[in-house]
């Protein structure tokens, strides 16, 4: 791929990031209007966070099928128009069933544009992979954060919220349509997942940890803080928070990993955020701990990616792979937090994590030794 063509897909990735980042940022938020909109019981409107990420896998499963260059030549405009298919339904459906298609939709979408792009980053830069991988999931992180301001913003109307993304993605569109992910025209070795999925199986163990210690974290931060006795209000603050220090240390690390390879972030992500996780043990220091948390944890996805950067580019199926079990992990790890805090109260949520999180810093370090802080093949 010539330049000018490898930095129109590359700016188009920012804005395709940015975009998956609000879109799934504003699930949460919604939720209270989602349940007085569509009539729905307590709890009932969490369904639409299930079927996102249900849309997710769907997406990044469908990618890890041995397809044909020319179809792969579309994902970019395939995972912009399966969000604008989402976000239309969302925004002007009064059916509960078609919101959650709608979600489904735009988790799809967020399936394909996470894998192409992250692949892209990952395989077409050489030594600067790190550096573009890390700025690239830094603007996801910014989306997430405009997120809850955009619905203040429409005064609580998440149909509304939902069509200025319709709006967003629609803009992006003709930029999709012209970029191609598909990174270095090098031939793909045709390997069978199952024998890439043995290879780096600890790797993608690690990669499962990682995701789902983050979803995880700040799923249950808010009610983790309320037990410590904060308000709702404050803990909801702290969440925010969380959020900047995750954008901000993904900003951090683009200049860190010029000097710092990415098995030792990823080791530092995962040492450091089960250190913050059990400092939440102490009511005084919990929420400043839980925050620092998400500094750490931003470390860990973009440089999962960088760690296989290099056997990326002759197995691209590799990203799909990285990223379905990263989505296993979100799927697997949140739901074991919730049995922990059944019988252990909600402060176990984060010693489950924590200690998750030193588990994985142990096998980094092996791995670290055993293979170096880059993998070659």
């Amino acid at each position: 791929m010539s330049g000018p063509w490898k930095v129109l897909t590359l700016g188009t990735g920012f804005f395709a990031f940015s975009l998956i980042g609000v879109a799934q940022a504003l699930f949460g938020p919604s939720l209270p209007a989602f349940e007085r909109e569509f009539e729905l019981g307590p709890g009932a409107a969490g369904l639409i966070l299930s079927a996102h990420w249900i849309g997710a896998f769907i997406g990044v499963s469908a990618l890890a099928l041995r397809l044909p260059a020319y179809v792969l030549r579309w994902r970019p405009a395939a995972g912009i128009v399966s969000i604008l298919v989402g976000t239309s339904a969302i925004s002007s459906t009064t059916s509960w069933e078609v919101a959650l298609i709608g979600a489904a939709f735009n988790g799809c979408g967020y399936g394909f544009l996470t894998v192409g792009f992250n692949g892209f980053a990952a395989a077409s830069f050489g030594g600067r992979s790190p550096v573009v991988l890390n700025v690239l999931n830094a603007v996801f992180g910014v989306g997430a954060i405009g997120a809850p301001l955009l619905l203040v913003w429409f005064t609580g109307r998440p149909d509304a919220a939902f069509f200025a993304i319709f709006l967003f993605a629609l803009a992006i569109l003709p930029f999709a349509l012209l970029s191609d992910d598909r990174g270095p025209d090098i031939t793909d070795r045709g390997e069978d997942l199952s024998v890439l999925f043995l290879r780096y199986r600890w790797i993608l163990f690690l990669m499962a940890l990682g995701v789902g210690i983050e979803i995880s974290a700040v799923g249950w931060g808010a009610t983790v803080l309320v037990a410590q006795g904060l308000s709702e209000a404050d803990a909801a603050v702290f969440t925010s928070l969380f959020y900047v220090a995750f954008t901000c240390m993904r900003l951090a690390a683009v200049g860190i990993s010029l000097f710092v390879r990415p098995g030792r972030l990823v080791f530092a992500g995962l040492f450091f955020g089960a250190v913050c996780l059990f400092l939440t043990f102490d009511k005084q220091a919990a929420p400043y701990a839980f925050v620092l948390s998400g500094a750490a944890i931003s470390l860990l996805f973009p440089n999962m990616f960088a760690w296989l950067a290099r056997p990326m580019v002759a197995s691209p199926r590799l990203s799909s792979l990285l990223v379905g079990m990263g989505m296993c992990g979100g799927i697997a790890i949140p739901a074991i937090a919730g049995i922990a805090v059944s019988f252990g109260g909600e402060q176990s949520a984060f010693l489950f994590l924590g200690a998750l999180a030193l588990l994985g810093a142990g096998l980094a370090a092996l791995m670290i030794r055993a293979h170096g802080p880059e993998i070659s093949e």
